[in-house]
């Protein structure tokens, strides 16, 4: 007999809307020894979809503990409320992709790569051009 994970029915609601929106995720993925709701590898993206049980002292500790851990980790944390999502599942799916883009802007922008000015490559040739000159005339 194999295990599955509990998923609650805000998470079963929240993942059928990112599914068609084609966003490629995992459900009760393990990182960094923690369980975690949804896992959005793509953009080191964990969510988590928290019940009233969050609400108690205790958990929010534990759940202090296990966002810190995934960011330590490199991963960034997204909570929604169990109401949240049954309410407003649309606007959780808006801030999941106000996320992503943001991520992919970030993303676009780290892989340009920017090319020295027109004058500090003139400047470059001009003192290359001066060093050969002077490397010639300590020749002769």
């Amino acid at each position: 007999m194999q295990f599955e994970p509990a998923k609650t029915g805000a998470q079963k609601i929240l993942a059928a809307k990112m599914r068609r929106e084609n966003m490629a995720f995992t459900e009760n993925q393990r990182l960094e020894g923690w369980e975690v709701d949804i896992f959005l590898s793509q953009y080191y993206l964990v969510i988590e979809i928290d019940g009233f049980f969050h609400l108690s002292a205790k958990q929010q500790e534990k759940d202090l503990r296990k966002d810190q851990s995934l960011q330590a980790a490199g991963y960034h944390v997204l909570r929604f409320t169990n109401s949240q999502i049954h309410q407003d599942a649309q606007g959780c799916l808006r801030e999941i992709k106000r996320f992503i883009d943001s991520h992919d802007l970030q993303v676009k922008k780290s892989a340009q790569v920017k090319q020295g000015s027109a004058e500090w490559r003139e400047q470059l040739a001009a003192y290359r051009k001066k060093l050969q000159q002077e490397e010639e005339t300590a020749q002769d």
